[in-house]
């Protein structure tokens, strides 16, 4: 079987959707065009053996009763008594022998030698009697439907076998020319085998195909009558074309599904590349060579010999991925994309934290991103171009694990403390019973109170940040003391340290070891210890003792300066984000409702920052304040920058009436755009605003604005979103 080919119409009844078709194409001879004739057919089917079809008078008193077959030069038979018998070839009036029945009623009569094609017109005359005729036909073994493979809608080549050597099989059927149907005829040649194969327009299913079968220009199959068509063949369904899935530069399988059990071929430049067979799930793969970008690969697929319509893909650019490690903290990623890609990366933040080039060879990339936070997620974009854009999965950043875990037996209960990832729920189990929650803050650590265990039990502490979990940390609940906590941050122009502790504990300050200051905690539970100035990037190490019990040690890094506080843009009630500035030196924005860390964010490197909100029911109501604050490498928290949510500015729509070509109004200063949306909520045109605060939109030639009664609503935005909105009815 060949390709595929366009669909014709039937040759007994066209179909509707037909499409045209180039007969040439197919190496089809256009014929003129006829009026098939639904006819009887008699044949008898014996490979490579002739066979003798016989039709005579229905009193059958002349019959050839011997000689008749291949070679013979001499027949007999029987007739009337008296009667004269004349032979002729069918439609030639010269006679090849005439003879003259015996008293017997027998005859016999010397002939040239009967070869196939040969059609022999007894006839016999007497005085008075009315002349009797017989024809016989000696003809190659026929052809019935049974020889013919089945045909189906993607049928363009006629096959089958059983045929006799060098007999003609002819085929007809219709072509879509125009906006009219043409009967075109297409032959072939049984070969010496019995094959043979006739090329043929696509069909549709249930046209008919007609049958001729002739040898040395003449058909036969139907009592010697010249033309008559032998039978006809019906177009049956056929395998549809196989799915396929999109198919990369970079990758060496095609996947898809089909029928199962089918076999599956994958062409590219009409060279098969690679084949499989559809599997008892009805998915396929078939593993070929990498290809280009550009490249197109047709598919099919096919059951017995009968083969589908071509699935085309084009292999498009690689998919880019991520192939470094994602763990929190990690400011270099690394991956692949299609050679010489434009990779964008994001890592949590809404614009992308770095853009890079992959290798025009390799495809390989690597960039300097923002510390990643646990429990984000990253997400790489590679483009070759407009509209040649792919992007990656999303990939999590896996939470760091718990450090400086500590459980210290505290009066009636136990103090768990460490430092988790900003933002994650700590979960803390004891003999696998839940026994205590906390939320890390923003600067990574947590500190929270259970109910009292026995010295020596195990504790497990686990956290959980966007739907990731980390692995589990243990630690041995311990006699002791804790250790210092809300340390206040230490710059290079700082004298002493300040922070809280157990009353009456001796707090120390240490450098690489060596004491630097001492201190007492007072009964209010603060402490200052003071300390010489100390050079930026100068680690601390502060402890407290009680007894012979001292604690686990607080680091501090001694910072320039704190961090200034972070700028908040107007956040209206419907905004989706909370945008600002961040300060130079910040790494990590942190929202804040209620004195609970609720969200963190990425900066950008432009010092920008976005923290999404829309979820956040608190934020949904006008006046509600929030804070934002910024984290520094070192993990030190600058000065809180307090915002409040606001509520939808001032917008006023002039009343407007159908036919219109301007809706106006009037917008507070801090707009930057004006839409209007129809009753169904969708934009039809941004229009003006002018300097005094009026504005204008262009509504002409819109129907949805002509009918009296409907709703419209007009939106103001600004970066934030929508500040102000107003609905208004058309007038008449």
């Amino acid at each position: 079987m060949a390709g595929l080919a366009a669909t014709t119409g039937g040759a007994l009844g066209l179909t509707e959707n037909e499409t045209q078709v180039r007969a040439a194409e197919n190496n089809i001879i256009s014929q003129s065009i006829v009026t098939p004739t639904e006819v009887g057919s008699t044949s008898s089917r014996a490979l490579f053996a002739e066979s003798v079809d016989v039709s005579m008078s229905p009193d059958r008193s002349l019959q050839i009763t011997e000689g008749f077959h291949l070679g013979s030069t001499s027949i007999s038979g029987v007739g009337t008594r008296g009667k004269e018998v004349t032979i002729n070839y069918l439609y030639h009036s010269e006679n090849i022998a005439k003879v003259q029945v015996d008293d017997q009623g027998k005859w016999q009569a010397i002939i040239p030698r009967l070869e196939l094609g040969h059609c022999l017109s007894v006839t016999d005359q007497g005085i008075g009697q009315t002349p009797s005729f017989a024809l016989y036909e000696l003809w190659p073994s026929k052809l019935t439907k049974s020889n013919f493979d089945k045909v189906t809608k993607n049928t363009n080549t006629v096959t089958g076998s059983g045929g006799y050597p060098g007999v003609e099989v002819e085929v007809e059927f219709s072509v879509k020319v125009g906006n009219q149907f043409k009967m075109i005829k297409s032959s072939g040649i049984v070969d010496q085998d019995g094959n043979f194969e006739i090329p043929i327009a696509n069909q549709a299913v249930d046209n008919l195909i007609i049958v001729y079968q002739k040898w040395n220009g003449t058909v036969f199959g139907v009592n010697g009558s010249y033309g008559d068509m032998n039978f006809l063949v019906k177009v049956v369904e056929g395998i549809e074309k196989p799915a396929v899935n999109a198919v990369s530069g970079k990758e060496t399988k095609v996947t898809g599904r089909g029928k199962q059990g089918a076999k599956v071929r994958v062409q590219a430049s009409g060279q098969e590349i690679g084949t499989a067979t559809v599997g008892q799930n009805g998915v396929f793969e078939v593993t070929i060579p990498a290809q280009k970008m550009g490249n197109e690969l047709q598919i099919t697929q096919e059951e017995d010999k009968d083969v589908s319509e071509s699935t085309k893909v084009i292999v498009e650019q690689e998919v880019p991925e991520v192939t470094s490690e994602l763990k929190e903290g990690m400011t270099t990623l690394s991956g692949t994309a299609s050679p010489g890609a434009d990779v964008a990366v994001w890592t949590g933040a809404v614009a992308p934290v770095a853009n890079v080039k992959s290798d025009v060879i390799t495809g390989q990339w690597t960039a300097t991103v923002p510390a990643l936070i646990g429990g984000n997620t990253v997400q790489v974009s590679a483009s070759l171009g407009l509209n040649q854009i792919k992007s990656s999965v999303r990939y999590g950043i896996e939470l760091g694990s718990i450090t400086e875990l500590r459980a210290i037996i505290s009066g009636e209960r136990v103090k768990v403390t460490g430092k988790g990832s900003p933002g994650a729920t700590l979960n803390v189990k004891s003999g696998g019973n839940f026994v205590g929650t906390t939320t890390v803050d923003d600067t990574g650590r947590f500190e929270l109170l259970i109910r009292r265990t026995i010295e020596g039990e195990k504790l497990s502490v686990s956290q959980t940040k966007n739907g990731m979990n980390s692995i589990v940390s243990e630690t041995l609940v311990l006699k002791g003391i804790d250790a210092p906590n809300n340390i206040d941050i230490v710059t290079a122009s700082s004298t002493e340290v300040s922070g809280k502790g157990k009353p009456g504990a001796t707090v120390s300050v240490k450098v690489n070891g060596q004491e630097i200051g001492t201190g007492q905690v007072n009964n209010d539970g603060n402490f200052k210890v003071t300390i010489p100035k100390q050079a930026q990037g100068t680690k601390l190490s502060i402890t407290q003792k009680e007894g012979e019990d001292e604690s686990a040690s607080v680091v501090v890094t001694v910072i320039s300066a704190q961090l200034t506080k972070p700028t908040i843009d107007d956040y209206y009630v419907s905004a989706a984000y909370i945008r600002g500035t961040a300060p130079a030196g910040a790494v990590r924005v942190t929202l804040i409702i209620d004195g609970k860390v609720t969200k963190i964010g990425s900066i950008n490197t432009d010092g920008k920052y976005a923290i999404y909100a829309n979820d956040i029911a608190a934020l949904k109501v006008a006046g509600t304040n929030f804070e934002i604050a910024v984290t520094d490498v070192h993990g030190q928290r600058s000065e809180v920058a307090t915002g409040t949510v606001k509520g939808l500015s001032n917008l006023m729509v002039n009343p407007y009436r159908a036919g219109q070509a301007n809706i106006t109004g009037a917008v507070e200063k801090n707009v930057e755009r004006i839409a209007v949306y129809d009753k169904a909520g969708t934009i039809l045109r941004y229009g003006q605003i002018n300097a005094d605060g009026t504005f204008r939109i262009y509504v002409s030639g819109f129907a949805a604005m002509q009918v009296v009664g409907d709703n419209f609503t007009v939106r103001a935005l600004n970066s934030t979103g929508i500040i102000a909105q107003a609905t208004a009815t058309i007038l008449p």
